[in-house]
């Protein structure tokens, strides 16, 4: 009867309790996973198992499983053994010969525990959706620069030419005019390869000769134009993020993005913390991720739950009517939980899940034609319920203090009679 026992410093064949052949590991931390996760490299192991007349009975049902493949027929010891093994591990290791006394053992298993978490978060950071996690935080953090120092732009510039405020809503078309100099250098063709159309330019050039804004000194100007010069950087950034989330959703999570969209498929991947968890959370808990403070408060007050959190920034929950909101996130959400678990397992794109979609959402667009009404909220129900208890506590504090004033005339009776 022969034990392979697998421990993290190698495989060691045991004939009773004498050891017969060991194979340490070249890279213990990458061989230990590899075994476990059943791809490893297990011939020489085999071909000396091949030998033997005896039964195998191995410590590792992954290393069973490995040798089964290889045409050994191998068992799994009980688990007292096992057990046994675990408590002595020490001196296994000692008797193998992967180690010269316990104490060195003990310091091999320590360098081994070092090098497996090491190799655990060095595969965690080259994990391709964190990287779309920093970009689309990276993409958000720039549209909050973008936006207060465009408000600052159009406040500052504005002192020297407000009516410009008033007619562009586009920051990137304000911030090329900026960089044009004060109103009296800004020309018709500045408006134009800022991206106007002809009938805005010619308000405009009248607005700028008629405009009742003060003079810029030359120091100030230099600030704006150097302010209108970092919000166009930033736009261009900004584009190059778009694109790269792009790319990299349709690579890494195809069938999530052509459910969710890039950006809101990365944004609700950036609120689960990775596409394994968000392949773990069930439909229900993708469908309100991004409300969750509104759902701790339902859930504590009684009032109407979030029908949608993050999913809100989709096309078609967006475009709804106010009542079909909740049903349509609810459907994209149950294809986005089956979507984000395809893509863990790089089963490629299933047409499926989108034609399931599109058939679910038109069946809600036309069976919800109308508003329905309205279930009454638990918040009143439990308002009145409180409100009766409020009531019935307030009558037994007064029967209570009736009592209490009846005992005190009682009281003062009683004393006055014997001071009489």
């Amino acid at each position: 009867m022969h034990f392979v026992i697998l421990t993290e410093i190698g495989v060691a064949v045991f004939d009773k309790n004498t050891c017969v052949k060991s194979l340490p590991f070249s890279d213990p931390a990458k061989e230990y996973v590899e075994i476990k996760e059943e791809k490893a490299n297990v011939y020489q192991l085999s071909d000396f198992l091949s030998k033997l007349t005896s039964p195998v009975f191995v410590n590792d049902s992954s290393l069973m499983k490995l040798l089964k493949k290889n045409s050994i027929e191998a068992e799994l010891m009980d688990n007292a053994k096992i057990e046994n093994i675990q408590a002595s591990k020490l001196r296994v290791l000692v008797d193998s010969g992967f180690a010269k006394d316990e104490d060195d053992a003990r310091a091999k298993l320590r360098n081994f525990a070092v090098q497996l978490s090491s190799s655990k978060v060095t595969e965690t950071s080259e994990s391709p959706d964190l990287h779309i996690i920093q970009t689309i935080n990276t993409l958000d953090e720039i549209d909050k620069i973008i936006n207060g120092l465009s408000s600052r732009l159009r406040e500052w510039y504005g002192l020297h030419f407000p009516e410009l405020d008033n007619l562009i809503d586009s920051i990137n078309g304000y911030s090329r005019i900026v960089l044009a100099g004060t109103r009296d250098d800004i020309t018709d063709s500045v408006y134009t390869e800022a991206g106007f159309p002809d009938t805005k330019v010619e308000m405009l050039s009248l607005l700028q000769k008629k405009s009742k804004g003060g003079k810029i000194s030359e120091e100030n100007l230099a600030i704006v134009q150097s302010i209108a010069k970092q919000i166009l950087e930033l736009f261009d950034l900004r584009n190059t993020l778009e694109k790269h989330v792009e790319t990299q959703m349709g690579i890494v999570a195809p069938n999530l993005s052509g459910i969710l969209g890039h950006a809101v498929g990365a944004r609700i991947l950036a609120r689960a913390g990775s596409l394994k968890r968000l392949g773990s959370m069930p439909a229900s808990t993708i469908q309100v991720l991004g409300a969750e403070k509104a759902l701790f408060r339902s859930l504590k007050t009684g009032s109407q739950p979030p029908k949608h959190g993050l999913l809100f920034q989709h096309a078609l929950v967006h475009a709804a009517p106010r009542w079909q909101r909740g049903k349509i996130a609810r459907a994209i959400s149950t294809k986005a939980a089956i979507a984000a678990r395809v893509d863990i397992f790089g089963a490629g794109i299933n047409q499926t899940l989108f034609e399931k979609l599109n058939v679910r959402i038109k069946e809600i667009s036309e069976k919800y034609k109308e508003p329905t009404e309205r279930e009454p909220m638990r918040i009143q129900q439990r308002d009145t319920f409180r409100h009766g208890r409020d009531q019935r506590s307030f009558g037994r504090d007064s029967r209570s203090d009736d009592k209490k004033q009846d005992w005190k005339k009682g009281k003062r009776r009683k004393f006055g009679k014997r001071r009489r």
